[in-house]
């Protein structure tokens, strides 16, 4: 069996206790068709990015399971019928349980569950950084790119805002 990852949204109109029935649910279903939860996480209610179904809050909530594509099929028909889920997302987890989630681990003193590690992404660096390494290049870089943006600024005034005569006659003249 394979690991996955599902993030779910509730609607925001139900209390804590339903909220749980809701969740209970999702986990027993996974339970039914063989699947086994390694790690359930509840964000609460969080703001959406944008409205879904007139709704701008939702309660968040992620598990981490394993189970077979059976799983996988009767969960999508799931979160479709019920109208309390207002948007579910499920992918194959990938990378280590332990270094994502060490409470897993066992490790005393590890970050908390609701950390996200990736593992694979390129580390940022803040600007500030590297200013005392080579300023001249990002000096360079800044000073061509307002260049550049007032090379455009001055095109917008040269543009010509007569109207040509062949457009038709005005709507004074009709």
């Amino acid at each position: 069996m394979r690991i996955y990852e599902t993030t779910f949204i509730l609607s925001p109109q139900a209390d804590d206790a339903a909220f749980d029935r809701q969740i209970k649910s999702v986990t027993e279903l996974i339970s039914r068709y063989e699947g086994k939860i390694i790690f359930e996480d509840r964000w609460g209610i969080r703001r959406l990015a944008y409205p879904i179904r007139k709704f701008t809050q939702g309660y968040y909530t992620r598990l981490v399971f394993e189970g077979n594509n059976n799983l996988l099929t009767e969960l999508d028909r799931f979160f479709r019928i019920e109208e309390s889920y207002i948007r579910y997302l499920t992918v194959q987890f990938e990378g280590s349980l332990e270094k994502k989630y060490p409470a897993l681990g066992g490790e005393s003193g590890a970050a908390p569950a609701h950390a996200h590690f990736d593992e694979g992404a390129p580390a940022r660096h803040d600007s500030s950084s590297r200013r005392g390494e080579d300023d001249s290049a990002s000096k360079v870089a800044d000073d061509s790119a307002s260049k550049v943006a007032d090379d455009e600024h001055e095109s917008d005034d040269d543009i010509d805002e007569s109207t040509p005569d062949d457009m038709g006659p005005d709507e004074d003249e009709l």
